[in-house]
């Protein structure tokens, strides 16, 4: 599909599904703009093959949040839990290795080769020089956790900040001993609940704010001791 004032130039089949898709003018000048140039040549970038769903699927591919392995320490040879798999070629240091002064990241500067494809070269390059097991910071207890930071016995809980005492909660901040939530700030002994803000004691619930001791609750605001309340304020 294009866009308005945008014209179709061509229209090809995805190679992984085979899905048609188009190409317009206003892809050919981005294209054109963003090309880069090396010793006063500019380089085309090519037409893409993919549709822009594979695209984004192949840019994002690289990404692991939620999945954690038991691997070896690449420098310390300790017994760690890691975003990475052991199969992975990647080279990987637990946190606290990767922030000594045990390795330099100089050690892995290389020159650039223009007789080799630049996606080849950075493989190579990300596959040599060290990477964090998982990004954690100024946390405790809480091996089983990446994304986070100022965190305290919290287990499988991604993308979390400011929190303790809780369990398979997912882009949160501010909570103590909830489970099973996500996208909550400022809450207390919540379970199965997204999209809190200042509760307490909430189960089951969504799109709510500042309630308490409360179940099956929905777009809710100032509830206490309520159940299956829709829309109140």
């Amino acid at each position: 599909m294009s866009f308005k004032n945008e014209k179709t130039v061509e229209t090809k089949s995805c190679q992984k599904c085979q899905v048609s898709f188009n190409i317009t003018d206003k892809d050919l000048e981005f294209y054109e703009k963003v090309s880069p140039v090396f010793a006063g040549t500019k380089h085309i970038i090519a037409r893409p093959k993919l549709c822009p769903d594979c695209r984004k699927q192949r840019r994002l591919s690289f990404r692991n949040e939620r999945a954690l392995y038991k691997r070896k320490c690449d420098l310390s040879g300790k017994e760690i839990i890691s975003i990475y798999s052991p199969d992975k070629p990647h080279r990987v240091y637990e946190n606290s290795a990767w922030w000594s002064d045990e390795w330099s990241g100089f050690d892995y500067g290389c020159d650039f080769d223009f007789d080799q494809s630049f996606s080849q070269q950075f493989r190579e390059l990300s596959h040599r020089v060290p990477q964090l097991s998982r990004y954690v910071l100024l946390s405790s207890e809480s091996d089983y956790t990446n994304g986070a930071a100022n965190i305290e016995k919290c287990y499988l809980c991604f993308n979390i900040d400011a929190s303790r005492e809780c369990c398979y909660c997912y882009t949160t901040t501010q909570l103590e001993k909830c489970f099973d939530c996500s996208f909550m700030m400022a809450s207390q002994h919540c379970y199965d609940s997204c999209n809190l803000l200042n509760c307490f004691g909430v189960l089951s619930s969504d799109h709510s704010e500042g309630c308490r001791n409360s179940r099956f609750l929905s777009a809710c605001q100032n509830c206490e001791d309520c159940f299956m309340c829709v829309n109140q304020v």
